[in-house]
């Protein structure tokens, strides 16, 4: 009974991260997708950020937590002020976005290309630079 026990916890752990992988790049509106990206991109907690928005399955622990140390030695300190900088509507519930975070002279550049679906927002593609060009080379 017990390893009966055992390998039902076990299915239900699964079954669970099967279904955040399945959410991956995926939010209820655009409103959890901005208040998602500016709360992670402002404390510099990219790992986070980076898997859920569809980099999961992309890096290894290892690339994540070296990413991490990269970033967090660009943006020493945490942001204190966003605004998105530039909006295109592409058509078909397809849009970019470029965002700024900033704090003092020190500045963040995020980009995403967003889909608004039937009932959820979908994020295509993401990219956070030090440099404002990658970004706005994306328009």
């Amino acid at each position: 009974m017990r390893l009966f026990a055992i390998l039902l916890s076990l299915i239900s752990c699964l079954s669970t991260a099967a279904h955040a992988q399945e959410n991956d790049s995926l939010f209820a509106d655009y409103e959890a997708y901005a208040a998602f990206v500016d709360r992670h991109v402002m404390h510099r907690d990219f790992i986070p950020l980076i898997q859920r928005l569809g980099g999961r399955d992309e890096f290894t622990p290892e690339q994540l937590a070296a990413n991490q140390r990269q970033l967090e030695g660009a943006w020493p300190r945490d942001f204190v002020k966003v605004s998105v900088f530039k909006e295109i509507d592409l058509g078909g519930g397809i849009r970019q976005e470029g965002r700024i975070y900033w704090t003092g002279t020190s500045y963040a550049f995020f980009y995403a290309m967003l889909h608004q679906r039937e009932d959820d927002l979908a994020v295509i593609t993401f990219l956070l630079n030090s440099s404002s060009k990658p970004i706005m080379d994306r328009f």
